[in-house]
């Protein structure tokens, strides 16, 4: 019993304007109608009802980091696990089908106070995506949706509860400049989740970034022309990382954290071997510093 992807990451923002000018009018991605300026800004990258929620709010936090799980009998047994840790569950109440995200739900805050969602039997908008834009396509389905990147003041403890209790398996680590990431994976895809100590000025319980990832290599560059030409900051420039393969560029959200957009990442199969490696990049990459626009 183990997570089976990430399913979903939920924002409270302060600038609403800027996020939807970035996901929406710079890289094109499309969002779910809103009833009035209350509602969370929806976006939708696959046949999800969305991917990527944004709450209007007066501070911008990291509202929930969602995870899937295939059957009822998983979400229960997962709940029990998180229980069984001392940590409190909150359950979803049940909501009317129409406007339910998942068959169901439960929420926890880890170590660090990341807020935690595990749910079960996800929304799907059966609508097709407009075709066009920056980015052709994402590459999710069984995969879900990228990964996370967590910083943990208690780094050890961080590995041993999502690899024990919620079943995440060791792909691989990166030491470097004083950083310690350990990577993990729940399906194919290299990593979902990758932990990480207290380094490069980040405290524990800092979100560091999200990843999606694109169809081509063609979507990264033409995101990454966009994204220069219109002055947003960069977090990472354009580079290649060392375990998965991943060519990518970070750039810099509204609400301080970066997003990862990238291609080409390995999948883990049979014969895998774990390895540690002692850079994040084969090449580029090179760290910015904020105050570009």
């Amino acid at each position: 019993m183990s997570i089976s992807r990430l399913g979903a990451l939920s924002v409270d923002v302060a600038d609403l304007p800027a996020w939807q000018h970035l996901l929406v009018d710079l890289l094109g991605l499309q969002t779910q109608p809103r009833a009035n300026e209350n509602d969370p800004l929806l976006i939708r990258i696959d046949d999800h009802r969305y991917r990527i929620a944004l709450h209007p709010a007066a501070e911008d936090r990291i509202r929930a980091i969602t995870w899937e799980v295939d059957s009822p009998e998983e979400l229960r047994t997962l709940a029990d696990r998180v229980r069984a840790e001392g940590i409190d569950v909150e359950w979803a109440p049940e909501a009317d089908p129409e406007s339910r995200n998942a068959v169901a739900s439960f929420r926890f805050l880890d170590a660090d106070g990341f807020p935690n969602e595990i749910c079960f039997g996800p929304t799907i908008d059966h609508e097709p995506l407009r075709p066009g834009g920056v980015i052709s396509g994402f590459v999710t389905g069984e995969l879900g949706l990228g990964h996370v990147v967590l910083m943990c003041r208690k780094y050890p403890e961080a590995v041993d509860f999502y690899t024990r209790v919620l079943g995440f398996e060791l792909s691989d680590y990166i030491v470097w400049d004083g950083a310690d990431a350990t990577f993990l994976h729940c399906n194919p895809r290299h990593h979902s989740l990758a932990l990480m100590n207290e380094c490069f000025d980040f405290n524990g319980g800092d979100f560091n970034h999200l990843m999606i990832e694109v169809a081509s290599l063609d979507d990264v560059g033409r995101a990454y022309d966009r994204i220069n030409a219109a002055g947003i900051d960069l977090k990472m420039t354009f580079g290649r990382h060392t375990n998965d393969g991943v060519t990518s560029f970070y750039l810099s959200t509204p609400s301080g954290f970066g997003i990862e957009v990238g291609y080409g990442g390995d999948l883990v199969e049979d014969g895998w071997v774990v390895k540690t490696y002692r850079s994040p990049s084969r090449w580029g990459h090179e760290p910015q510093k904020a105050g570009r626009q």
